[in-house]
């Protein structure tokens, strides 16, 4: 008998152990979810009558529901799954984000992650709408590719079987189905677009608006450019079939020539600066072409912005993205993290 129990004992066991490691192989190749599964609904739903109104573009500059011009200014937060990697996704961190100053934050979501998890609008874009909206925050969605959306090539593009043009529809018609009638949400199409021509990112872009358009969803939407959010010619010639559509783009120290560069485009096109940043001599970085001063990078393209009503998010409000605003574990704010809220509450000289 005894002897008998001891050999279910050790099937079991072996049961348990073989049916934990297939769950673990499909979650290293993203075929399931291990996560609890949370609520789930068709639609968001609160009380969003005290949330920011929609934003809308008017000719070069971004209005509100009372054609108020609005500057947006804030922060990128880390992704969502990473902090919760932290044991940081809470609404308290989103507090203090949100007590730092400015009126938006900018959430990168990366599609590895997504895709592992069935249940992410709902575990944390759901959430962090929510907490910024009583914040009286907005809340940039960014869908976070690195690359050529037609073919998948980049060295930062994810490995994933899906292509990205197809996997991009199908998150923005989730996504703007879920969130469409919801004023303090703003979608940033793809992150940073490159490998292609102009034509073939016109495509590209008018494809996405279009899946969220036609998924209900009327917020302001913002549109990368080529050569990685940069090269802003484009928008020239082309630019996207959107009537509420603003351009994106990235400016870090290595852009030497970032005033001549965009002085093309300030006075006709509603810009957003969705990064920018500097790493200063108080933290270690790997990537050094984001290596940078207050005084020749920080100060000048700021008040550049401030001149010409830009709208911008600042990266990264983190410890480990660079140019990250904190030192290790969120200790203290680095210098490029302390001139961010110093911005952020017009206290910048």
């Amino acid at each position: 008998m005894k002897k008998q129990a001891k050999v279910v004992l050790i099937v079991v066991v072996a049961a348990i152990i073989a049916a934990a490691a297939i769950l673990l192989y499909k979650y290293i190749k993203g075929e399931d979810d291990l996560l609890t599964p949370v609520g789930t609904r068709a639609e968001f739903v609160d009380n969003t009558s005290k949330y920011p109104s929609m934003l809308k573009v008017d000719g070069s500059t971004i209005v509100n529901a009372k054609g108020e011009q609005i500057i947006l200014n804030g922060v990128m937060v880390p992704e969502p799954r990473i902090l919760a990697e932290k044991d940081r996704f809470n609404e308290d961190f989103f507090k203090d984000v949100f007590d730092m100053g400015g009126n938006v934050i900018r959430v990168p979501v990366d599609p590895t992650e997504y895709k592992r998890d069935d249940y992410y609008l709902w575990r944390y874009l759901d959430r962090i709408v929510s907490w910024a909206g009583r914040n009286d925050n907005y809340v940039i969605i960014d869908l976070d590719y690195t690359g050529n959306p037609i073919d998948g090539s980049g060295d930062e593009m994810p490995d994933m079987d899906e292509n990205p043009l197809d996997y991009s529809a199908q998150f923005w018609k989730n996504v703007a189905e879920y969130f469409k009638n919801t004023p303090n949400v703003i979608f940033e199409i793809y992150n940073e677009p490159s490998g292609m021509s102009d034509t073939e990112w016109k495509r590209c872009a008018d494809s996405l608006a279009s899946v969220i358009r036609d998924a209900g969803a009327k917020q302001m939407i913002i549109v990368g450019s080529p050569n990685n959010c940069y090269d802003l010619g484009w928008i020239v010639e082309q630019g996207v079939e959107d009537d509420n559509a603003a351009y994106s783009v990235h400016v870090y120290p290595d852009k030497v020539f970032w005033q001549k560069f965009l002085s093309g485009y300030v006075t006709s096109y509603p810009l957003v600066v969705t990064e920018w940043g500097y790493s200063d001599d108080d933290v270690e970085v790997k990537n050094e072409k984001l290596r940078g001063t207050r005084n020749v990078f920080g100060i000048k393209f700021s008040n550049y912005m401030k001149k010409h009503d830009i709208s911008w998010v600042a990266a990264s409000y983190d410890c480990d993205t660079e140019p990250a605003m904190f030192t290790r574990n969120f200790k203290s704010l680095t210098k490029w993290g302390s001139f961010v809220e110093e911005l952020l509450k017009g206290d910048a000289e």
